[in-house]
């Protein structure tokens, strides 16, 4: 990709930085041996990122809740058993009537069964526990949408990192000749004491701004490895050269804040925990209701004595069904106190709808604007990008006429450089742009990280060598 931008024509003249410029970029952009792209990111992210993982578990959690309130409207059976040992003595208080002593065992069993027939607040609970599973879901779905995305935007900082890096780099070798020139010219009386110091104050400069950039480059990488733990990436990938967006590009504004409102993964939420309040506040007044419920039970006991000595033991089987209703008159107020309570829970959920919305609404409209932009930008850039090459091209035909000089092409360089930068910058934020309103919508799938990633293809490139070899049989 970077020796189509640096190409040279044939009747273009040799020039020893150019050299140079092409064989840095041709090897900054060869393949990374890591083999390792979004797709396999996004998979190391979702197995280690703790936010979205404690997502997964709110909704473990959630259809636990779901599975318990099932529960209060289901038969409960219980069974218990107990066995006894007796030693006893017996004193009648009254004369002429001996003590007696006996020993026997005693066993008993019990089945209890209670089904629920009539429990309001039950039934409430579990439409409940539907609505709160649902907000669960949402909520996980948006924790997704947000991984993704923070991984999106991380990859992409982290490939402007290395672009700038890259960047001041190269600026810096341009800086290193310009100031061999400058320096070799204030010997011969060509460059004053000031253009000497500008250019020595230029070369510090540059040495400051590469310093930064690898830095940053640094930051980035440590930002990535927060999503994915370590990584092993030897070299970045690089976005194709004009590679189209099929798929990824946006219709309208409205278009995207229509599919916001509806998919929304926040204002999902928001709308399933309003549903949840207000299943709360009628659980709440189905509190003052009765209830009703059917009891049966069957037990046996067996004891093997009677109730005083020498009498025979016996053994008892019973069993019984009946209905048993309960109704709460007095509560102290607390019945009540629980109802206002929901009512107010459930009107902070329905603002909280509205704040959902309203920032639904926003993040699309930021993301729209920030694609517009970055649109601008790339086409201003290729524009700027195109000028300078053809003004770095002007003045190496110029420095092989003897009507310019190295000084010259080395800034007509600087130029490319740097626009060529701006360019992929622009590029990057154009594609963060576009997920961040798919993910606004919850539409940012899987499938458009493999999308990515065929934009992000390795290439293959000639070495360093073959790339100067070319571009000076070119010149021949």
């Amino acid at each position: 990709m970077f020796l189509s931008l640096y190409a040279m024509p044939s009747d273009s003249a040799p020039s020893r930085s150019l050299f140079l410029v092409v064989a840095i970029a041709v090897l900054l952009a060869s393949p990374g041996a890591s083999g390792q792209g979004l797709v396999d990111l996004l998979d190391r992210a979702r197995t280690g990122e703790p936010a979205f993982l404690s997502a997964g578990a709110d909704v473990d959690i959630a259809r636990a809740r779901k599975d318990l309130a099932h529960a209060a409207l289901l038969p409960q059976v219980s069974v218990s058993a107990a066995a006894s040992k007796y030693d006893r003595n017996y004193h009648t208080r009254l004369p002429g009537f001996p003590d007696a002593d006996d020993r026997y065992r005693s066993a008993s069993q019990q089945l209890n069964v209670t089904q629920a027939l009539i429990r309001v607040p039950e039934l409430m609970a579990v439409r409940q526990s539907d609505h709160v599973l649902a907000q669960a879901r949402h909520q996980h779905d948006g924790a997704e949408q947000a991984l993704k995305l923070r991984l999106l935007t991380v990859w992409f900082d982290l490939l402007a990192a290395r672009d700038n890096e890259t960047f001041t780099t190269r600026q810096l070798l341009t800086l290193e000749r310009q100031w061999d020139i400058v320096l070799r010219g204030n010997a011969l009386g060509l460059y004053s004491g000031v253009q000497l110091q500008d250019a020595r104050a230029r070369l510090e400069q540059g040495r400051a701004d590469a310093a930064t950039a690898r830095a940053e480059l640094a930051v980035q990488r440590s930002q990535l490895e927060l999503l994915t733990g370590p990584l092993t990436l030897e070299r970045l990938p690089v976005l194709v050269e004009d590679a189209e967006l099929d798929g990824l590009l946006t219709d309208n504004l409205d278009h995207w804040l229509e599919l916001s409102a509806g998919g929304n993964p926040a204002l999902q939420a928001a709308l399933s925990a309003f549903e949840a309040a207000t299943a709360e506040v009628a659980k709440q007044r189905a509190g003052h209701l009765p209830t009703l419920e059917l009891v049966a039970s069957y037990s046996n006991n067996g004891q093997g004595a009677g109730g005083f000595p020498g009498q025979a033991g016996y053994d008892i089987r019973q069993g019984s069904v009946g209905l048993q209703l309960s109704m709460p008159l007095y509560t102290g107020g607390g019945q009540s106190a629980r109802v206002h309570e929901a009512v107010a829970q459930r009107e902070r959920a329905r603002h909280d709808i509205e704040l959902s919305r309203r920032q639904a609404v926003a993040e699309v409209s930021q993301a729209w604007l920030g694609w517009e932009s970055a649109r601008a930008r790339v086409a201003a850039g290729r524009q700027t990008f195109d000028a300078a090459r053809a003004a770095l091209l002007q003045a190496q035909r110029g420095l092989a006429r003897g009507v310019a000089s190295d000084f010259e092409v080395l800034q007509a360089e600087q130029q490319v450089l740097a626009a060529q930068r701006d360019y992929h910058k622009g590029r990057y934020d154009q594609v963060v742009a576009t997920m961040r309103m798919r993910a606004s919508a919850g539409l940012l799938r899987d499938v458009d990280f493999a999308a990515l990633d065929a934009l992000l293809a390795e290439q293959s490139a000639p070495t360093a060598v073959a790339v100067r070899a070319t571009a000076m049989e070119t010149v021949r």
